[in-house]
Parts: C-alpha cells; structure tokens; sequence
C-alpha cells in the first residue's frame, strides 16, 4: 500500500468514524476476530491434514509416498506458523525501584491506577530515555497474556517539575484504563502487541511460511489503517485524562517543556558528551549527575528558541498517530495566542524542584550513580576506540598543517577537511569543505556535510548541498532524504513533505532490485570501465580488505541448518573491529574452496577453539 493509499484510506475511515461510531467498531471487531479465525484454522487444520496423512499410511500403505510428501508440505506450514506465532518479546531493562526506595512515587502511582482503574504493574524501571510509559510484553504472542511493566525515565523526571510528570503518567496511564475509553485503549494495545510480533514474525520468516505473510500482507494495512483513526482519537483521549488529573496547565507546560529539553540533550548534551572522547581516554562516571546539572541550567535562549518553533512548525501526520504539539495544546485549551501568526513563546522557567528530587528523594543519587556506572561500562570499549583514532586522526591533521611550497590540490583539502570534521564538528571543518566545493563543485561528500551543517541550523541553503551530493553519489540517497525530510518538516513546509516521501520510495525500490541484481555475479555479466580517478584508485590500493574464515566441525548426526551459519557470521561481525573493509564467511559448500585458501595463508589462525 502506498503513501497515498494509506491516506485516503485515513480520510475515508476517518468519515465513516465521526457518521458511525458504533458501526465502526464492530468492523474493527470483525477484523480483529477474522485475524484470530484465520491463524487458528491455518494452524489446527495443517496439523488435521498432518494427522490424516499419518492415518492414510496406517490403512493405505501403497500411499507412503504421497503421504510423506503431505506431511512434510502441511508439517511445514503447521511449525512455520507456530513459530511466527510463538515470538518471544524481551521485557523492558533498567534499574527496578521499589515502594520502600520511592514511596511518593509508588503513592502517585497507586493515585493514577485508581483514578483510571488499570491493572497493577508487575515491575517498576528507571531507564535512561526521556521517555515513560506502560509497557505490555504478551506471553502468548498475538493471543495476549500481558506481563505489565512501567518504564520512567530518569532524564524525564529530572526535566519535568512534580505536577508535570504526574500530567505525563496520567497520559500514559490512560492508555492501560479499564474505564473512560476501554475499546480504543484495548484496541490501542492490540495494535502495538501484533506490530511487535509481526515484526518478529518477519524477521523469522521461513519457506512455508507464506501461506500467512500473503494473508498479513492483506490485513495489516486494513486493520492498521481502521486501528489507527482510534489511536489518534486515543492519544487526545489520554491529554483529556491527564488535564483531568493534573490540570491543563501542567500538561501544557509538559508538552512544551519534554520537546525543548529533549532537543538539549539530543542535539547539545549527548554530542558534547561523545566529544569527549577525542580528548579524555575514560568516559565520564557521572553522566546522569552532569545531565541533571545540564537540564537545570537550561538550553541557551536562541537554542531554546530555535527548538520550539521547530516543535510548535511541525504538523501532525499520517506516519505518526501522535498528533503535533499544536494539535496537542489546542485540543486542551492551552495553545499560546499568536502561534498561528508565527509568533512563538518563550519555554517555560526551569522547576524549583524537578520530579525526580520529589518523587524519588534520595534515591535519584542513587539510581543515578547506578546508572551512571552500567552507561560507563558499556560505552567504554567504544569510547576507547574513539579516543585511540582520534589521537590518530589529530596526529595526521598536524602533519597535513604543516606549510607546504606547493598548494595542496582537492584531495588533499578534502583529507584534511574530513579528519577536521571527524575530530572538531562539521562547523571547524567549513572553510576547508567551501574550498573543495569550490574546486571540485560536484564533490560528493564535501557537498553532504555542508548540506548537513546548514540544514542543523535549519539554512535552506543545506538543500542545495545535499541534492548535489546525492546527484554525485546516489548512495547518499537515503540519508540526504531524511536530513531534507526532517528540515521540511520542523520548519513547517508539509507541502514539501510528499514529493520527498515518493522520491525516497522510489528509491527504495530501485535499490532493492539493484541489491537482487548486484548479489549473483557471473562470466556473463557485462563489465564497464570503472571510471575511477587517481586519489580514488589509491584510496582503494590503501583500504584493507580482511577475508575472515570461520570452519566448524558438527557432528554427523546433528542437523545444521544454513540459518546457524548466517547467525554464527552475524556474532561473529558484531564484535569484529577492524579498520578497511572484512568479509566473514562459513567454510562450508560453495565457499569451501575459498575457505581453504584462507587457512593456507601463513599465520592464518588466528582463534581455536580448544577441544
């Protein structure tokens, strides 16, 4: 289904919704139970017909082959489908707080439940987002069964004051509630439920499953089209709970508040933090503690700035079913005067007292010092390499500074802006990439950073840019579109939005067929000449390209399929790092030849197993 398609399918449900409430939803029922019916006779009846090919054999023996060839065909369907179906959904992690660690947070809690009578949580995390929500992992895939979980976010917290978090949890609370609203909150978890596991089941897909991918196909986008016009209505459902409960005026700040702080930490905090390590060999042990410190000092006035007029440019869509922070203000009755005029207000003052410091006490230094410590160890490795080709990087740059008799030429400016780029920020690396452009116009990646520093700071210049750098480099495509799509759209051009979607559809398909074509080559394939330029070709003589041979030994009696080689490669590739280009493969059939010829090359082995 296309862009469009879904959209008039949209406009056409949202009609019939606002002329038949009730008929409406009884179609998104019969959806529902059409969906249920149709896995439940697909599974139970291919394992029928296994049965009844088991029984042929017993009465009619002269039928063992016709009957082998049933019971691998419906055998095959039977596991495929209770595989997708029998998807395992993680819980959520983060650290888990307790009633005697936060009781004013557990009597807030207890406060909400009982206002919109939701079901109590078997867990309670404090995560590192700036984010919260009730999160529902089902035990029996699609069939339900809900573990309940409640995610706060200690950045949430530390940004919001104590009655605009309490806005936030209502909000998220009312989507669980058995009361006001109880078909489209059901309909709301069914929906996220059967997007996790279906996208699950996509990434399992196997060889007899397609008898339901063709079914799901057909019904995903029709239910998700009826089930999205009630989750829209849902999310003002849930703002109309929240000012009921914590007033329109908290939750009118909240919604302000969590996009300006969320853009200071996104686009400020987080970069300036990873910056770090090009100068400091250890990351930070306190990085919650300096977040908090970062949130009460604010953004600076012409950033905070900048962000909400993004926040409050940015219109409500059909890719999203939360509707825009305008929308959003408007419907609770707390939309600033002159918004439609182009003029916006200033973010509201930083809390007194923030939530986390009310609803957590002491315990915030604690589980931000906890959380502090697990972010450190985990970023570590990753902070260490950074430092280490940063030292690198800075050693390069000094020797490409140094005078020169002879003016450098594009290549050798294009080095030098690259590594400023990588270690200083796009802004440091500017005059050297103006200085490319103007030598060689159509330079590919000096155009891309360009467009990408000129778009951040929302310069319609930084299109231009972009649009030559994929003309030269049409792999750029996907990136350049999205950095175009979100200026578009923070800057309130929506008129400019769908073209851009088509364009990078259609790209999109272009690349898979050129992905298909470009995976098999043969003797018979015609060969051009490659183009390339001198700086290129040298680049490439440069880079290393490690072949890495994996060979395992299995047991004759153990069944392997191909699928555990493909995941064995994939382990392997995610702790791999190597500078250049590596190939991982299985020594095994078609590439055993190559396999050998790996193994035979001096020092070689590098890893055994021992026995």
């Amino acid at each position: 289904m296309t862009r469009e398609d879904f959209d008039a399918l949209i406009q056409r449900l949202e009609v019939v919704s606002r002329k038949n409430p009730r008929l409406y939803n009884v179609r998104i029922i019969g959806l529902v139970v059409l969906a249920y019916a149709y896995l439940v006779l697909v599974l139970f009846g291919s394992l029928a017909l296994c049965v009844a090919m088991v029984v042929m054999v017993i009465y009619a023996p002269a039928t063992i082959k016709l009957a082998l060839i049933g019971l691998i065909a419906f055998g095959g369907i039977f596991l495929a489908v209770l595989r997708g179906l029998w998807v395992k959904l993680e819980p959520p992690k983060g650290q888990p707080v307790t009633r005697a660690q936060a009781p004013k947070l557990f009597a807030l809690l207890d406060e909400l439940r009982a206002a919109l009578d939701c079901k109590p949580f078997h867990r309670v995390f404090i995560i590192g987002d700036v984010n919260a929500g009730v999160v529902q992992v089902p035990r029996l895939g699609i069939f339900g069964w809900h573990r309940n979980y409640l995610v706060l976010g200690l950045p949430l917290m530390q940004s919001l004051a104590p009655d605009e978090f309490k806005a936030v949890l209502a909000h998220e609370f009312a989507h669980s509630s058995r009361g006001h609203g109880r078909f489209g909150n059901w309909l709301y978890r069914v929906r996220r439920t059967w997007a996790q596991v279906f996208a699950e089941m996509a990434k399992r897909r196997t060889r007899f499953g397609g008898v339901v991918f063709k079914f799901l196909n057909w019904f995903w986008p029709l239910f998700n089209g009826h089930a999205f016009v009630l989750a829209r209505a849902n999310e003002y459902e849930a703002d109309a709970c929240s000012v009921r409960l914590a007033g329109a005026d908290a939750a009118g700040r909240a919604l302000i508040r969590s996009r300006v702080d969320g853009a200071l930490l996104a686009e400020k905090f987080w970069p300036d933090t990873f910056n770090r390590a090009n100068q400091e060999p250890e990351p930070p042990a306190n990085v919650l503690l300096a977040l908090n410190q970062t949130l009460k000092n604010g953004p600076p006035a012409e950033d905070a700035a900048r962000w909400l007029r993004q926040a409050f440019l940015t219109e409500t869509n059909n890719a999203d079913t939360h509707p825009c922070l305008k929308d959003r203000l408007r419907a609770i009755g707390r939309l600033p005067a002159g918004i439609e005029n182009g003029q916006f207000p200033e973010p509201p003052p930083g809390p007194s007292q923030n939530a986390a410091e009310f609803y957590l006490g002491d315990y915030a230094g604690v589980v931000g010092q906890k959380m502090s410590e697990e972010w450190q160890k985990l970023i570590a490795p990753k902070w260490k390499a950074r430092h280490k080709n940063a030292e690198k990087i800075a050693g390069e740059l000094a020797g490409l500074e140094q005078p020169s008799d002879a003016p450098p030429n594009a290549a050798q400016i294009w080095d030098r802006a690259r590594k400023l780029a990588e270690l200083r920020g796009d802004a440091a690396a500017v005059p050297a990439l103006e200085q490319v452009v103007a030598l060689e116009p159509r330079h590919a990646a000096a155009n891309f950073i360009l467009g990408r520093y000129h778009l951040q700071k929302d310069d319609p210049r930084g299109v231009e840019f972009i649009e030559t750098a994929i003309a030269a480099d049409p792999a750029l495509a996907q990136t350049g579109c999205n950095l175009i799509y979100a200026h578009f759209n923070r800057t309130g051009q929506r008129d400019k939005l769908r073209p851009l979607e088509n364009r990078f559809d259609e790209f999109q398909k272009q690349n898979a067929v050129a992905r298909q074509e470009r995976a098999r080559i043969t003797a018979a394939d015609t060969f051009q000449a490659h183009e390339l330029t001198e700086p290129q070709i040298a680049e490439l003589r440069n880079s290393p390209c490690f072949a890495i041979a994996l060979r395992i030994k299995v047991s004759w009696w153990k069944p392997r399929g191909q699928k555990a080689n493909g995941e064995l490669v994939h382990r392997v590739l995610k702790q791999l790092r190597l500078p250049g280009h590596f190939l991982v493969f299985v020594s095994e059939k078609n590439l055993k030849a190559l396999g050998a010829k790996v193994f035979s090359a001096p020092g070689a082995v590098i890893y055994q197993r021992e026995k």
